[in-house]
């Protein structure tokens, strides 16, 4: 069996199994005793049953001390150099997320692709018709743009859930602070994609791909066409 390991700055998530066939743990990233974690989740005997281990992390700090813990098994880490994406244009350090998660778009729906990450951060990834992947924009998170209003201002709530419907004028302050997260993010993603397709010649209308944790609220209220993908990077490690 394989053990897909996802460290984000929020939330790491595991996956056990095979491609076909995965049971998934989540807990939160600080202060986590991984080994603790992985018994609680599948057993104390699990680490007998493991093959190998795929890892993405956007945490070094908390990478280093989860490898550590899987001395003796093959892990296996994301390689540029092998992917059906070209990220060599790309003037920065990418996030190992980032193109886990571009690669298994383009691969299940080719390109050119517009890819929005809703996570700790909302991530939009631009890749050509030509598989060149040229950059994006970085954008708080819908959750993390709730908690800066919360603890930057004097009266305004903290809010962790959301309602079914959503709605667009909100007529109170959470309701207000709901609309501005989530239809923001809506505006936000379906604006972007809009002045890609001004900006660039990309041969193409682009897959418009959605996934990450705080998806589910913005996609309810996407007018433009898209695809949800909940587990597109864990699919990505199984791939790796």
């Amino acid at each position: 069996m394989t053990l897909c390991i996802d460290i984000g700055n929020t939330n790491v998530c595991l996956a056990l199994g095979t491609p076909e066939n995965y049971t998934q743990a989540r807990a939160l990233t600080e202060g986590l005793d991984f080994v603790r974690f992985v018994e609680e989740s599948f057993g104390g005997d699990v680490w007998g049953k493991l093959q190998d281990c795929a890892v993405s992390s956007v945490v070094p700090q908390a990478a280093d001390t989860i490898t550590k813990a899987l001395q003796g098994l093959p892990i296996r880490r994301f390689d540029a150099g092998k992917s059906s994406v070209d990220f060599s244009r790309y003037k920065g350090q990418l996030g190992e997320d980032r193109a886990i998660c571009c690669q298994t778009a383009v691969l299940k729906h080719g390109a050119p692709l517009i890819l929005a990450d809703l996570g700790t951060a909302t991530t939009i990834n631009v890749v050509d018709d030509k598989n060149i992947f040229l950059g994006g924009a970085i954008h708080a998170g819908v959750q993390t743009g709730l908690d800066a209003l919360n603890s930057r201002t004097a009266q305004l709530p903290p809010v962790s859930e959301f309602p079914g419907a959503i709605k667009l004028i909100g007529e109170d302050t959470v309701e207000c602070l709901i609309s501005g997260a989530v239809m923001g993010t809506v505006f936000l993603i379906e604006g972007y994609v809009r002045r890609v397709g001004e900006l660039l010649n990309l041969g193409r209308e682009p897959v418009v791909v959605l996934t990450g944790g705080n998806a589910p609220p913005v996609a309810a209220h996407f007018r433009s066409r898209f695809v949800h993908e909940p587990e597109l990077l864990l699919e990505g490690l199984f791939l790796i």
